[in-house]
């Protein structure tokens, strides 16, 4: 019965063998097929973090420009204010004290300066989108700190009941 088991045994183990290559030559054919496609995808540009990625600098990019274009529209319109004395707007009365306390403040000169010179630098190459992100933040922060400023020098010396009944304009 011994020998009977024996060549069984030694049977059984060769169809594993024989098994486990099947397996492993068939997980290496796939492996190298699922590669192949990969790299397909890769080179027509349509690889799922290929588009994400392209969409995400799109993304930043848009950003940036939105940033860049309220900026500016931002830094113009105090020297548009500047020029015309504020002729043609509801700040013509208020924008004479305006001017005044903006020129005095050493935090708004500062910021707009940073603001022009944000504004005159040349962009970052296509390659650096944290550069650009990180110049997306500074000129919203810029741009944010600006107009608190003008409308703190607006509001300045009026009071009013608190923030749900505020004080008419003048």
């Amino acid at each position: 019965m011994v020998r009977l088991i024996v060549p069984v045994v030694i049977g059984l183990l060769f169809l594993a063998v024989i098994a486990g290559w099947f397996w492993y030559t068939t997980w290496l054919v796939r492996s190298a097929i699922d590669e192949l496609a990969h790299r397909r995808r890769l080179l027509a540009g349509v690889d799922p973090l290929q588009v994400t990625a392209t969409k995400a600098a799109a993304s930043v990019e848009a950003a940036h420009d939105a940033a860049h274009r309220a900026l500016s529209l931002t830094v113009e319109s105090w020297y548009d204010l500047r020029e015309s004395r504020a002729v043609g707007t509801s700040l013509v009365e208020r924008f004479p004290k305006i001017e005044e306390r903006a020129a005095r403040d050493p935090e708004f000169l500062d910021v707009l300066e940073d603001a022009d010179a944000l504004l005159n630098d040349a962009r970052p190459g296509a390659d650096e989108i944290d550069e650009l992100l990180g110049r997306t933040a500074r000129m919203d922060e810029l741009t944010l700190r600006l107009r608190t400023l003008v409308h703190q020098y607006d509001s300045a010396g009026r009071r009013g009941f608190g923030r749900f009944f505020p004080q008419g304009r003048q």
